[in-house]
């Protein structure tokens, strides 16, 4: 199978044309599902944040020296994205951006791949849940990190993140704290 991505790997405009819908996931979620979501819903409204870590990392290898671990953020808040990725930079991460289609398919292509995705749902073409299940579909992405980092905190909105292969899910606004402890948990840094 090849490895190698192109837009057709990700098209945004038709990729999902003629397949059925899904039920909601909460109608199709088992009961420990609908706790676990019931309770994460609770904390996002106590506290504005929660970090829902699914898939931990096993312990990650030290780095060669002058080596940082990537992050790509996906967000369609380009100043949002562009704040981020400067606080990842002085956090010793090496971060890139992406906000549509074009620059989505231009960073996945970039090798090595990212260490980490950070993925918003409210992108201009596709829905970041939607670009999460293409990605775990894909041979040389499929098992990149990703956390979902977004303003969709419904509890369908993180059954949906939690079921389609998020590592984790924060929500906005979020702490930068809170996001550095999701990002060193799910890529085994702790």
């Amino acid at each position: 199978m090849n490895a190698t991505l192109d837009s057709n790997d990700l098209d945004f405009t038709h990729a999902f044309d003629g397949i059925a819908k899904p039920p909601p996931p909460l109608a199709a979620a088992s009961e420990a599902q609908r706790k676990e979501v019931t309770a994460v819903a609770v904390k996002l409204q106590q506290a504005g944040y929660c970090i829902n870590i699914v898939r931990p990392a096993t312990k990650s290898a030290p780095l060669a020296p002058g080596v940082k671990r990537s992050i790509l953020c996906i967000d369609d808040d380009v100043p949002l994205a562009q704040i981020l990725a400067r606080k990842l930079t002085l956090d010793g991460y090496a971060a890139r951006t992406a906000s549509d289609r074009r620059t989505i398919l231009a960073e996945l292509q970039k090798l090595p791949p990212p260490d980490l995705i950070l993925l918003d749902v409210g992108l201009p073409e596709i829905s970041g849940f939607d670009l999460l299940h293409k990605l775990r579909q894909h041979p040389r992405l499929g098992s990149i990190p990703v956390i979902m980092l977004t303003g969709h905190v419904s509890p369908e909105d993180v059954l949906r993140g939690m079921t389609s292969g998020a590592d984790g899910y924060v929500s906005k606004p979020f702490q930068f704290d809170a996001l550095a402890v999701a990002i060193k948990t799910v890529l085994g840094m702790q």
